[in-house]
C-alpha cells in the first residue's frame, strides 16, 4: 500500500507545475497542494522504508538465498548481481552524461512543468509569497496605504505591513497571486476567499477608479479605448497622446486587455492607469 501510494504521490509530483507556480496560484490536485503532495510522498517513503526493514528481518533467511549458489548453496557469485549492477550503472551513467532516452524524458518533464506558467499571472519575483507586504506592495508599484485599503474592502482580514504573503493568503483562503491581483486594483475572476464575491460586487457598483475589472466577463479589460474614456469621463484624444507617449501601438478594434499584451504589458490595469494618468 505504501508502494502505491508512492506511485501515485510520485506522478503528481512528476506532473506538477514548479514550486514558485504552484505556491504563488495555490495549485491543487485532487484538493491538495504541491507541499501537501511532497509530505504525503516523503512520509510514505518513509512506511516502505520501515516496512522493507521488518520484512528483511522476518524473512532473512528465505533472503539470503538468494545470494547462495544454487550448486554449492553457499554464498557466492551470481549472474543476475552483474545484470543489476550493470542496469543502475547504465541508468546513472546515462542520466549523468544527458544521453537519450534519459535526457528525452527528463526533457518531457521539463516542458510538462513548464506548461503551467502563465506571464499574465506570474509573480513579480521568483517566490513572491515569501515578501513582507509591503515589499509585495513595492513590486507591485503600489502604496502601502492603497494597498492595505484595497484588501481590506475586499474582506481580506489580518494585513499588515510585515505579514507574509503566502500567511496573509493561507488566513484568507485565497492564493498569494489572488492577494497580489488584489493589491494592484484587480477584481475577482472568481475567487474564492472569504466574503471576496460581495466585496467586488461593492466595488464594482461604484465603479470607482480602483475598480478595475479582471481579464474575463465585461469588464474594463474587454472594453475598447473609446469605451473606456467615455466610462471614465477622459478626453479619448487626451488617452491616445499620454498611450502614444509610452510608445504604446493601439490597434483598431482592440479591446484594452488585447492592447496591453501587444505592447508587453501584462494586465490591462497597467493600460488604464496610464490613460487615467496614474503612471508617470
Amino acid at each position: 500500500m505504501a508502494f502505491m501510494a508512492l506511485v501515485l504521490s510520485g506522478a503528481i509530483l512528476f506532473l506538477s507545475p514548479p514550486g514558485r507556480v504552484a505556491n504563488w496560484s495555490d495549485w491543487r490536485m485532487v484538493g491538495l497542494t504541491k507541499r501537501d503532495w511532497t509530505g504525503l510522498h516523503v512520509w510514505f517513503s518513509v512506511l516502505f522504508l520501515v516496512a522493507a526493514g521488518f520484512h528483511v528481518v522476518f524473512n532473512f533467511r528465505p533472503l539470503l538465498n538468494y545470494f547462495k549458489d544454487r550448486l554449492t548453496r553457499r554464498v557466492g557469485f551470481r549472474r543476475e548481481w552483474v545484470v543489476a549492477a550493470g542496469l543502475c550503472g547504465m541508468v546513472f551513467a546515462g542520466t549523468r552524461a544527458g544521453l537519450p532516452p534519459f535526457s528525452t524524458f527528463l526533457a518531457f518533464n521539463e516542458r510538462i512543468k513548464q506548461s503551467w506558467e502563465d506571464p499574465r499571472g506570474a509573480a513579480p519575483i521568483p517566490h513572491a509569497e515569501l515578501l513582507a507586504l509591503r515589499e509585495l506592495a513595492e513590486k507591485a508599484e503600489v502604496p502601502l496605504e492603497t494597498a492595505l485599503q484595497r484588501l481590506t474592502e475586499r474582506g481580506v482580514q489580518g494585513a499588515t505591513a510585515d505579514i507574509v504573503v503566502s500567511k496573509l493568503a493561507s488566513q484568507n483562503d485565497l492564493s498569494a497571486q489572488r492577494v497580489y491581483e488584489i493589491v494592484q486594483g484587480v477584481q475577482a475572476r472568481g475567487g474564492r476567499g472569504p466574503g471576496e464575491g460581495l466585496s467586488n460586487k461593492g466595488a464594482a457598483s461604484k465603479s470607482g477608479a480602483s475598480g478595475y475589472g479582471g481579464e474575463g466577463g465585461g469588464g474594463p479589460g474587454q472594453m475598447t479605448l473609446t469605451e473606456f474614456c467615455q466610462s471614465r469621463n477622459i478626453d479619448v484624444k487626451e488617452a491616445q497622446a499620454r498611450l502614444e507617449a509610452k510608445g504604446i501601438k493601439l490597434g483598431a478594434g482592440r479591446n484594452l486587455r488585447d492592447i496591453a499584451l501587444d505592447n508587453g504589458y501584462q494586465r490591462p490595469i497597467e493600460i488604464m492607469e496610464i490613460i487615467e494618468g496614474a503612471t508617470k
